[in-house]
């Protein structure tokens, strides 16, 4: 497999590393890494807007902020 700029990309399997058969560590691709971060981030995100939304009950739509500020 190639990248897009003609490197030979190595994709990693992902294995689990178990001692006393429980799951301890995780070795993955580090490209997987990133893109399953950036899922977290997203997530963290959009949970953070929801908690601000249900905290502020008043609301104003980009008219009234505006004529507020008078812009």
């Amino acid at each position: 497999m190639r990248s897009s700029t003609g490197r030979r990309l190595i994709v990693i399997k992902t294995q689990i590393v178990r001692e006393d058969k429980k799951p301890v560590a995780v070795i993955m691709d580090y490209r997987e890494y990133l893109r399953l971060k950036e899922m977290e981030e997203n997530r963290n995100d959009y949970y953070s807007a929801m908690r601000v939304k249900m905290k502020n009950k008043k609301w104003k739509n980009h008219a009234e902020v505006k004529k507020e500020l008078g812009l």
